[in-house]
């Protein structure tokens, strides 16, 4: 049965963001590089069970967690051997799983990738081939900017292969991609992520400037006066470098001297 008569069948209408994974090669592709044997691992939007039908041969330990209700019930009576949670995956708890494997909302696609980072879970996904490709730009590209620095503060991310869009139904307007995340967050050793972020948020909002002066122009979200900016930016490490040229090594420099000047 296609994609199509199931939604039927089941008396549902795509909404928006739904699109549907529909070409079994791209399947066990994603779930091959999941390497999901004997892990506890977790699905985010199960749909019609396309990934999950694949996933339940190659692992035990299944969870699925789908926000329609309708498709909930469907995975239920589908894969009965599944754990399958009618929930938002943004309100779950995610600890103890070991792997993810999923094609997830594209317009959720930064808030799900920043929760398994936090929960360091080792992660094969499918994304907007755009995102794909800002998540590993290298520092110095054009599509290195502040989501290139989070995800890779959490993961060493890898593109796998891009996949048409004709694979999914209905047919999304842009061309995804696999991507594979590995946990990688232990080894930036940095104290407080999160004033880290926020630090690297306020120089990135002037990404294309040098750091001297982005520092300065970011004053504001960094909570500090225009007099300090100036004072502070003379001995900034690598202030003649622009701020999307920065890795997280130099950002991470750029942060502690703040942190001991302000």
């Amino acid at each position: 049965m296609n994609p199509e008569e199931q939604l039927r069948k089941i008396g549902l209408n795509p909404g928006k963001g739904q699109n549907f994974l529909n070409h079994r090669p791209t399947v066990e592709a994603l779930v091959a590089a999941g390497e999901v044997e004997g892990k506890k691992t977790l699905e985010i939007g199960g749909g019609l069970g396309a990934i999950t039908s694949v996933l339940g041969e190659e692992t035990s330990d299944l969870t699925v967690v789908e926000k329609n209700g309708n498709m909930a019930v469907h995975l239920e009576k589908e894969f009965p051997g599944v754990e399958v949670v009618n929930g938002d995956i943004l309100e779950e708890d995610l600890s103890g799983f070991e792997r993810c494997v999923s094609n997830i909302p594209f317009q959720l696609s930064s808030e799900i990738i920043t929760k398994l980072g936090k929960a360091q879970i080792q992660s094969a996904l499918i994304v907007q081939d755009d995102l794909a490709d800002k998540i590993t730009a290298d520092p110095g590209s054009k599509k290195h900017g502040f989501f290139t620095v989070k995800s890779q503060y959490y993961f060493l991310p890898v593109k796998l292969r891009k996949v048409d869009s004709r694979c999914f139904y209905p047919r999304p307007d842009v061309d995804t991609a696999i991507i594979k995340l590995y946990p990688n967050k232990e080894r930036h050793d940095i104290g407080n992520e999160e004033e880290f972020f926020s630090f690297v948020k306020a120089l990135h909002t002037h990404g294309k400037k040098k750091t001297r002066n982005a520092f300065v122009d970011a004053r504001n979200m960094l909570g500090i006066s225009k007099d300090e900016a100036k004072d502070i930016r003379g001995g900034l490490p690598h202030r003649s470098k622009r701020v999307r040229e920065l890795g997280i090594a130099e950002l991470k420099e750029c942060f502690e001297y703040f942190q001991k000047n302000t």
